[in-house]
């Protein structure tokens, strides 16, 4: 192993930099090609769900399925989640916050994802909230579920992360 001292700093950071190119193209879904799955209960929220989606799966070397019909290496879905809120003790006091939560799904194009959506495989990043229909907090928080279910991806199971650096200010 070499230091960062023996390398010097410069050095270290290429050295870094060589390490995250080669674990990024070992990537298991880079080059794949991917369909979304949307269930009729998000109809109302894809032009929500879709273009963070597609953000993050181009960020992570996807490339979507052209054409209609079967074909693609795999199939991405999400789910959303949330409760009714609680009070919660905090600094200031007392405050109503919700968690919300939504679920990248990446699964083999023969699975079949359930009418609940349960993935093959997913990422499930979760929020506490004070505000839980804020646009940029769930744009952020699909980007960061779908980001990390590709860097992740592995046959089965279901990873849970926290959602919380996607929280905006009132």
């Amino acid at each position: 192993m070499i230091s960062k001292r023996a390398l010097g700093l410069p050095g270290a950071l290429f050295a870094f930099m060589a390490l995250a190119s080669i674990a990024l193209a070992a990537s298991p879904l880079k080059g794949k090609s991917y369909m979304l799955e949307m269930s009729s209960s998000q109809s109302g929220l894809t032009e929500f769900y879709v273009p963070p989606m597609g953000e993050a799966l181009d960020a992570a070397g996807l490339t979507p399925k052209s054409g209609l019909g079967p074909g693609a290496d795999v199939i991405v879905n999400l789910v959303h989640t949330y409760d009714v809120g609680k009070w919660v003790k905090t600094a200031s006091g007392r405050e109503w916050l919700y968690t919300i939560r939504f679920t990248a799904g990446i699964s083999p194009e023969a699975y079949f994802i359930p009418h609940d959506g349960t993935p093959q495989f997913g990422v499930e990043a979760a929020l506490v909230t004070p505000n839980p229909d804020r646009e940029d907090e769930w744009r952020c928080l699909i980007k960061l579920a779908v980001s990390e279910a590709a860097a992740r991806y592995q046959k089965a199971g279901l990873i849970h992360i926290s959602g919380q650096k996607c929280l905006r200010a009132p």
